[in-house]
């Protein structure tokens, strides 16, 4: 499931506003129960898996701990990520994202972008510098009977000049190239959750056979 939508709107401050918006959900059976995968999750919450598991972040590191105190050391649970470039028409927006990552208390985990910085490219490059279009985007992943989902939205905003000319095509265009990218981001992020939980319930598994395998030899002697 997957929908997008573009629309224009007058800015508080005067000119108008252009928001493209998309949301996407997927899930996909997984075997153990809601409690197991539910762990699972809480066990991810301490580490930068689940960022780097969004196929559009290319790169990611813990945030400096806020308050001097530091000395460049990690804040738990917040994350700066390089994230693969924008490409709408006429601009390429590369955006560095400082993502928060939280228990829900459902069992639950959800990773929320708090902000962007963005560098631009392309003939709107100066325009986009003005205006500072503003990314805002969150995905939760939740256990539910047999199956593993994921829920995500994504939104992007550009206050533009009223004198700024937006084709309908582009308008669409954007709208449609957002929808498609939160739609695999969703998809490939829920792939390699269940990709990273199958791989730690085998290795569990192999480690419980090998010491029941270990006991049998000791009583056997």
């Amino acid at each position: 499931l997957h929908r997008a939508t573009a629309v224009m709107g007058a800015a508080p401050s005067g000119g108008r506003v252009m928001v493209w918006r998309a949301e996407a959900a997927a899930s996909t059976p997984i075997r153990g129960g809601a409690a197991d995968v539910s762990s699972f999750l809480d066990s991810l919450a301490d580490s930068d898996f689940i960022v780097r598991a969004d196929d559009s972040v290319v790169s990611c590191e813990p945030a400096a701990r806020q308050g001097g105190g530091g000395g460049g050391e990690g804040e738990a649970g917040r994350y700066v990520a390089a994230i693969a470039p924008l490409r709408l028409p006429g601009l390429t927006v590369r955006p560095t994202a400082f993502i928060r990552v939280d228990r829900l208390s459902d069992g639950g985990l959800r990773y929320t972008t708090e902000r962007v910085d963005n560098a631009f490219e392309g003939s709107f490059r100066g325009l986009a510098e003005r205006v500072t279009p503003t990314i805002t985007a969150a995905t939760t992943l939740r256990a539910e009977e047999r199956c593993l989902a994921a829920e995500a939205e994504f939104e992007l905003t550009m206050p533009l000049p009223s004198w700024w000319p937006i084709p309908a095509p582009a308008m669409d265009a954007g709208g449609a190239l957002i929808s498609r990218l939160v739609e695999k981001d969703t998809r490939v992020s829920l792939e390699r959750v269940i990709g990273e939980y199958e791989a730690r319930r085998g290795a569990a598994a192999a480690g419980g056979a090998e010491q029941q395998q270990g006991g049998g030899v000791r009583a056997d002697e």
